[in-house]
């Protein structure tokens, strides 16, 4: 039931948005009695960390690095993250409004990009290169969320994957070089 329920959940939020996802609008879309989805989640905070950790999660497996070469890496990683965002906009834009502390594959998976950027700019400033690139990312993502819907929704995916990775490449090669 618990998987049901964060299941349920992700598909509101993605339909009506994170602000106006309520337990009682999901209870009510499971047929449940409104303090029933409370035997399973203390409260909306617990069920939106436990959201978080499962979309993270499958990202996580998604991201295994398969290559020795950081820059191809990163990219691949990047790409996956802006999927991500496509696929999720309304959790994505709560993560970006809240603080991530509270979300362990959050900082996972900042850890990772860090340790691949220092490997790929070495006595770089990491931090300031890891928000413009994931800045870029959540700009671009969601720029492109609101137009990619409907039937042809893989089409324009794929097409406007493309030129986000082409753009993505660009960014990372200027920031090899400030």
């Amino acid at each position: 039931m618990k998987e049901k329920i964060i299941q349920t959940a992700l598909r509101i939020c993605e339909r009506d948005g994170y602000e106006s996802f309520s337990m009682r609008k999901l209870a009510t879309k499971l047929d449940l009695d409104p303090m029933a989805v409370y035997h399973y989640f203390e409260n909306k905070e617990a069920l939106t960390k436990a959201m978080v950790e499962q979309i993270f999660n499958r990202f996580q497996k998604k991201i295994s690095k398969t290559n020795k070469n950081p820059k191809i890496n990163l990219k691949k990683i990047l790409t996956e993250y802006w999927n991500l965002f496509i696929e999720y906009p309304g959790m994505s834009l709560y993560l970006i409004k809240n603080s991530h502390e509270d979300f362990p594959s959050v900082i996972t998976f900042n850890q990772t990009l860090r340790d691949l950027i220092r490997d790929l700019h070495p006595g770089k400033e990491i931090e300031k290169v890891l928000y413009i690139t994931i800045d870029f990312i959540h700009g671009n993502a969601f720029a492109h969320s609101s137009i990619l819907n409907g039937k042809t929704k893989g089409e324009k995916i794929r097409s406007v994957q493309k030129v986000f990775e082409s753009t993505l490449s660009y960014l990372l090669d200027l920031l090899s070089k400030s």
